[in-house]
């Protein structure tokens, strides 16, 4: 028994080296600056692109639609928890997306925007 002890030590360390937990955290896209007190200002019919760039920063798109244009803002954001075994895995990953959308008519000028910010929970 006494021949076996290293081989079981080393054997025990082994898998502890190779097991462990993980932590994810990933963001990406444009800040979010689209919130409440930013949109309350835009005017649908009145509001420009221009003014808009001017509030809210480069998009993250620009879309052409015939006559239209599009503003798109995303921002991603993902965070996980996991453990890392030698036999089995396991990774749990939350993504929540917050985005706004304005489109702007052939003269520039805002007709209709939404913006979604996701709660955390």
């Amino acid at each position: 028994m006494k021949r076996w002890r290293p081989a079981l030590v080393a054997a025990g360390l082994t898998i502890a080296l190779l097991t462990g937990c993980a932590q994810y955290e990933n963001k990406r896209g444009v800040e979010v600056s689209w919130q409440g007190d930013a949109v309350a200002g835009l005017v649908r019919g009145q509001t420009t692109r221009q003014e808009v760039l001017q509030l809210l920063g480069p998009p993250s798109q620009v879309i052409a639609l015939g006559d239209e244009t599009v503003l798109y803002y995303l921002f991603e954001r993902s965070e996980g928890e996991g453990i890392v075994l030698v036999l089995y895995n396991r990774m749990q990953i939350d993504t929540r997306y917050d985005r706004a959308i304005l489109f702007f008519d052939e003269n520039d000028r805002l007709s209709d925007f939404a913006t979604r910010i996701q709660a955390e929970e």
